[in-house]
């Protein structure tokens, strides 16, 4: 072999083993060597049972990214453990309106505004079957924003999953009281069956509702309210239609007896002139005045009260209580 065929080879080799250690780079690195995929920090409070890595990430049903690591996380100063979860947020889900994909500072900044509008994570079950997990975004606007990181710009705040809001609602129910009520109830009821009670008053609940029925299928007693009802009915139908002419020939009354009132009230000023202011008979005579005022005025206000609400005669008058 020449030395230059042998030169030629040697290159060769060398230009195809950096080939393939360049794709197996990106091989290895699952196509994303050079990308513009983003990775944002969540830190939840409860477990995180279920969710493994490679678990999709979702924003309302649409595929968003994967889950890259799961770590824990000791804090020495209150022996406190995290469990911060690693996502990556694929390039391909964020576009412009144009179709071209947006670059890497554009992504967090349109992340960083959904945050401050709400956009929360939260585990969400994927399978009853399996048990598998993923990871939830969507808006939660009336939730606390709490960042954990050094970096807020890189968190995405998280809530808790309806699996655990229903955990820790049953945590909170008095399961042993409620238990020990339940116990005393049926303590009770065994002794009120055990001594008769309670088959004593079943027996004069069957009795008594037996006699109701009997008294309200008797039908000389039903017939006796009727015609009752019938009479009542009858009466008021008669007075309602007397009633009017009453009231007019009342009302006609009323004005002579107060025309009668004022022609004694003259009476009254004349004789004041005659036997003066302060003589026994004027007052005798003020004092029949003002009483004979009282009562027109007593007797206008029933013809008036009668005439708005003839019924008052059969039921009385309704005032407040």
């Amino acid at each position: 072999m020449t030395p230059q065929a042998y030169k030629t080879l040697v290159g060769a080799f060398v230009v195809g083993g950096i080939v393939l250690f360049t794709l197996g780079i990106i091989l290895l690195g699952g196509g994303r060597l050079f990308n513009n995929d983003v990775e944002y920090v969540l830190y939840f409070d409860g477990s995180v049972s279920g969710l493994s890595i490679g678990a999709p990430v979702v924003f309302r049903g649409v595929p968003m990214g994967s889950v890259t690591q799961i770590s824990l996380v000791a804090n020495a100063r209150d022996s406190n453990v995290t469990i911060p979860v690693t996502i990556r947020i694929d390039e391909r889900s964020f576009i412009r309106a144009s179709g071209r994909a947006l670059s890497e500072s554009a992504q967090q900044e349109i992340i960083r505004r959904m945050v401050e509008r709400g956009l929360r994570a939260r585990l969400q079950l994927q399978s009853l079957i399996t048990g598998q997990y993923r990871v939830e975004l969507d808006f939660f606007p009336d939730t606390p924003m709490n960042f954990r990181s050094a970096t807020p710009d890189l968190e995405i705040p998280t809530v808790p999953s309806p699996i655990d809001t229903l955990q820790r609602t049953l945590a909170r129910i008095p399961i042993d009281q409620l238990m020990g009520a339940l116990s005393n109830i049926l303590e009770n009821v065994s002794a009120a069956v055990g001594n008769g009670q309670l088959k004593a008053g079943i027996e004069a609940f069957t009795a008594t509702f037996t006699e109701t029925q009997r008294l309200l299928s008797d039908s000389s007693l039903r017939h006796s309210l009727e015609n009752t009802l019938s009479q009542v009915d009858g009466a008021s139908r008669a007075m309602q239609k007397e009633l009017p002419g009453a009231l007019a020939s009342f009302h006609s009354a009323m004005d002579n007896l107060a025309q009668a009132a004022e022609r004694l009230r003259r009476v009254a000023d004349s004789a004041e002139n005659t036997l003066g202011r302060d003589s026994p008979t004027m007052n005798e005579v003020r004092r029949l005045l003002t009483e004979s005022i009282s009562a027109v005025r007593s007797l206008r206000n029933l013809a008036d009260m009668l005439e708005r609400n003839p019924e008052a005669l059969l039921m009385g008058r309704q005032g407040k209580r």
